[in-house]
């Protein structure tokens, strides 16, 4: 996805702290997937891949977080509880019932909590990439990761964006780094909020090990590293891994992350070969 544009239909909804932006596709009657994207950047993250879910037969409705991408911010500075009740909130709103939570870093941490909070509307649950940090790293995380930039009328702060971008994913191409950088400047110089809402929270691995959960990613998504920990944590789960797939696997390569989440939410067989 190069561009905050795209082909995907789009909208907004009035909630209580403000608009919500969102991307969707599909048959109003399929079975509804909420996606829920990762910080600090948009559903834009998922354009490509709508239009192919779409024609295998879901319904595919994917909201910026609030305060990200095209969505108003928040009033005040929310816990994972609060994000997680904003994606109830939004999928009232836009008339989704039961769905299937799609959520990628940041936003797997809201879906898990968002199942806890109305585990009723849950059909199942696919994470990924979920950041499972330890007591010390979330508290050096918290301390040092992504500090704000500031602001220059000489424009160099860009750089620094530019520069952060580049740093965590050197395969993007430049039209791809210019739409982060874009998503940045839009949030505003503080980025990192809902990165210290994920620090501030434990996740409960033995609830969330009670629901139907799929771990899909790319192999070389920066979170993959926790896949070790991740399916030790949550032994029911089942693990698809998208050979060559970064953070970006679902627009690196839509037709398999399509062929995959659809697979798992209308229950289809595994077949033999591709992803593991």
């Amino acid at each position: 996805m190069r561009s905050l544009g795209g082909r995907a239909r789009r909208g907004y909804v009035d909630l209580p702290w403000g608009q919500v932006h969102y991307r969707h596709g599909g048959d109003p009657d399929a079975p509804a997937v909420l996606v829920l994207h990762q910080s600090p950047l948009s559903s834009a993250t998922y354009e490509a891949v709508i239009e192919p879910l779409a024609e295998r037969g879901l319904r595919i409705v994917a909201p910026d977080t609030p305060g990200f991408g095209m969505s108003d911010p928040t009033p005040t500075t929310w816990s994972i509880p609060e994000y997680a009740e904003a994606a109830w909130a939004f999928a009232d709103a836009v008339g989704l019932g039961r769905v299937h939570l799609l959520g990628q870093h940041t936003g797997a941490v809201i879906a898990a909590e968002a199942a806890f909070q109305q585990p009723e509307r849950v059909e199942g649950i696919v994470l990924q990439g979920l950041p499972l940090y330890d007591d010390a790293e979330r508290v050096q995380k918290k301390t040092v990761y992504a500090p704000p930039y500031e602001p220059a009328e000489d424009g160099s702060h860009v750089q620094v964006i530019r520069d952060r971008v580049k740093g965590l994913y050197p395969r993007l191409d430049v039209a791809e780094t210019d739409r982060q950088v874009v998503e940045y400047l839009q949030t505003g110089p503080d980025y990192a909020t809902a990165y210290r809402a994920v620090f501030d929270h434990v996740v409960d691995t033995d609830r969330l090990d009670t629901f139907s959960v799929l771990l899909l990613h790319g192999g070389d998504d920066l979170v993959d590293r926790m896949t070790p920990q991740v399916t030790a944590a949550l032994p029911h789960a089942q693990l698809v891994t998208i050979p060559g797939g970064t953070d970006f696997v679902a627009d690196e390569q839509p037709e398999a992350f399509a062929d995959e989440l659809t697979r798992y939410v209308l229950r289809e067989p595994a077949h033999a070969g591709g992803a593991r």
